[in-house]
């Protein structure tokens, strides 16, 4: 093994890959790295703690959103208040886990700040256009209490397909001139549309929730078409020659790991009991935001070229 922490042909060793890690940790400032990991969580385990927050999950017998200043403040606050602190739990770890690999990525893409910026629209926007979701696909069909950050994380989980490819893009882009390489960031949309023909198209745990084809196939069409497009226009995603190193590498398996078992865990095979349309919009809502802004930069080197 050598000094680096590889051996002998380069591929990462353990020692290595922490290392990695501990270097990247100590190249963030400590205030920035707390703003990302913390807040959320304690705001989460410090909503839990109140008395009386059960009565804040919101009633499926609510006819709408706006119904009442009652049913639009469950509708945004269910989404901060858990059945109990085993989903409380287990939303923190997806959390934590989620943005373990988004940070770092937005950091590659150069979407530090977009990535700020989307969490702060997710937290305003995600909790009531989950609840208008379910309302909509759920309403009148049971009297159910719903909550849980779920939805949140789905659209955190959104974005990190967005910033996994962005993330590429950059690479790309640095050596460009050096390589015949090349990501356009658009590629994203290809792999959600594609992942969520899969959720409409695959039997889920959710009973109410069973297989659409005719919704499925619209999207697999739309990924088709989608891809057509952009090969057309960019041609194929084309990552052979980033000479990433290792630990490099090693981020994006991880990254493309997470967001596959996500897309399976929160869409697919998702547990009975779960909220699988208030998942569906935040993975929406999760990825239209950022992509949203890839399609600006677009039009933005478009007009200064």
């Amino acid at each position: 093994m050598s000094v680096d922490g590889r051996d002998p042909t380069g591929s990462p060793t353990l020692r290595g890959l922490l290392a990695s890690v501990l270097a990247a940790v100590r190249s963030r400032p400590p205030a920035e790295l707390a703003l990302v990991a913390l807040p959320l969580p304690t705001l989460l385990v410090a909503v839990s703690l109140l008395p009386g927050v059960e009565a804040w999950r919101f009633s499926l017998a609510t006819e709408g959103v706006f119904e009442s200043r009652w049913a639009l403040w469950t509708a945004f606050a269910s989404s901060f208040v858990h059945a109990d602190p085993v989903h409380l739990a287990d939303n923190v770890v997806n959390y934590w886990l989620l943005v373990a690999v988004a940070y770092p990525l937005s950091l590659v893409a150069g979407w530090r700040r977009r990535l700020l910026g989307s969490v702060a629209v997710y937290l305003a926007v995600v909790p009531l256009v989950s609840a208008w979701a379910t309302v909509v696909a759920l309403g009148g069909m049971t009297d159910a209490p719903t909550a849980g950050f779920s939805d949140v994380n789905s659209a955190l989980l959104g974005y990190l397909v967005a910033v996994w490819v962005a993330a590429l893009a950059a690479e790309s882009d640095r050596v460009r001139s050096e390589a015949p390489a090349g990501v356009d960031p658009r590629w994203s949309v290809v792999a959600v549309l594609a992942s969520l023909a899969l959720a409409y198209l695959a039997p889920s745990g959710a009973g109410y929730f069973p297989p659409l084809p005719a919704v499925g196939s619209l999207f697999a069409v739309g990924a088709v078409l989608a891809a057509a497009g952009l090969y057309v226009a960019a041609g194929r995603p084309r990552v052979a020659g980033l000479d990433l190193p290792p630990e490099r590498e090693l981020l994006y398996v991880t990254g493309a790991s997470v967001a596959a078992a996500g897309v399976i865990g929160s869409l697919v095979l998702v547990p009975f009991g779960s909220n699988v349309f208030a998942h569906l919009a935040g993975y929406v809502v999760g990825f239209a935001v950022p992509f949203v802004g890839v399609l600006a930069d677009g039009e933005a080197d478009r007009g200064g070229g």
